[in-house]
């Protein structure tokens, strides 16, 4: 039996793929003249909140559809040279965020930013040192363009060779990454023992809903994502709390002391799912189940005061702030043996 809200989903979404891919239909002029268009390839966000609007439901799923399309360069006149995907899996805008806030013409064509002798890339004020290598990336990124051609700008599905869009297609595309986002333990979230606003976090972090600078980027926030801790990568929600290999030090903490091997699961939700304590009493197993969360909240507490107060605690002090966490919190809630407790941390 299918999914009949994904299917319907899917079903819209033809109508926006519709809409980028016709040239001239009366349907899509009448849409443009109610709507207004300033994108090329669909009409303006619905923005009333009075009465009820079919294409408001439609025009909010092209956030969602252009993660799953791409864009073929021909006259180069619709698609843009900053935020549009034509050249790479990201826009230019994402990838080159610190250039593209002081550019002189954010919102130009590739034809416009193009000419015979080169790319025409224009910013608003001189670079300083640390910026000319910036540009030096941004220019070797763009050198195999192979230059415009007569041919219209197209707009393709990006997971199939043809690039044409199908209601199937999507749907089993969507199904496939479905039960990573629906799909959790949100049972074992919220019938936990942690104090209801941990429960609250931890939610959020399994919904991946957490103000990472990744979550403040597709809220349209120009920032170049670096991890507070490592300073190698973006800060991601799955890179913060599980992947970063400072943060991963308490993690490590907690496993020295389970004989099994544990390999840390790509998302955040499938770790509340994997995790497990092997043997041990049922008190045992209860305080076990509290680490995910008390890890998370002293991560997220000490990331905070990295970016807002400008204080760096050292990991070890960190590791101390979890272990406190989880004590204070089995005495809170009145989960029994809290003297057992003191000696399964001194493992630690």
């Amino acid at each position: 039996i299918k999914n009949l809200g994904l299917q319907n989903r899917c079903l819209l979404s033809k109508w926006l793929w519709r809409f980028g891919k016709e040239g001239q239909a009366l349907w899509k002029d009448v849409i443009v003249s109610k709507y207004g268009q300033t994108d090329s390839w669909t009409s303006n966000t619905v923005t009333s909140t009075y009465g009820v609007s079919v294409w408001r439901s439609i025009r909010n799923l092209w956030p969602k559809l252009t993660r799953n399309i791409c864009y073929k360069v021909g006259e180069g006149t619709r698609i843009l040279f900053w935020k549009d995907k034509w050249i790479g899996q990201n826009s230019l805008m994402e990838d080159f965020a610190d250039l593209y806030s002081f550019c002189d013409n954010p919102g130009a064509s590739i034809a416009e930013m193009w000419s015979q002798q080169g790319w025409n890339i224009t910013l608003r004020r001189l670079l300083n040192d640390w910026e000319v290598d910036r540009v030096a990336n941004l220019l070797q990124r763009l050198e195999d363009f192979p230059g415009l051609n007569t041919n219209p700008d197209a707009i393709r599905w990006k997971h199939d060779r043809d690039g044409e869009f199908s209601v199937g297609r999507m749907y089993k595309r969507d199904l496939a990454t479905q039960p990573g986002e629906i799909a959790g333990p949100w049972k074992q979230i919220w019938k936990s023992n942690t104090p209801t606003k941990i429960k609250c976090f931890t939610w959020l972090v399994c919904r991946r809903a957490c103000l990472t600078q990744e979550r403040l980027k597709k809220r349209g926030f120009q920032i170049v994502s670096r991890c507070f801790f490592c300073h190698e990568k973006e800060e991601t929600n799955n890179h913060l709390f599980l992947h970063c290999r400072v943060t991963a030090q308490i993690w490590y903490l907690f496993q020295s002391i389970i004989q099994d091997p544990w390999v840390v699961p790509e998302h955040t939700a499938d770790l509340l799912n994997c995790w497990m304590r092997r043997g041990g009493s049922k008190t045992q197993k209860k305080w076990w189940n509290l680490v995910p969360s008390c890890i998370w909240w002293s991560i997220w507490k000490e990331r905070n005061n990295r970016c807002f107060k400008n204080i760096t605690n050292p990991m070890q002090k960190v590791k101390e702030n979890c272990i406190n966490t989880l004590y204070f919190w089995c005495k809170e809630e009145g989960i029994d043996d809290v003297n057992q407790l003191v000696d399964f941390l001194g493992y630690l």
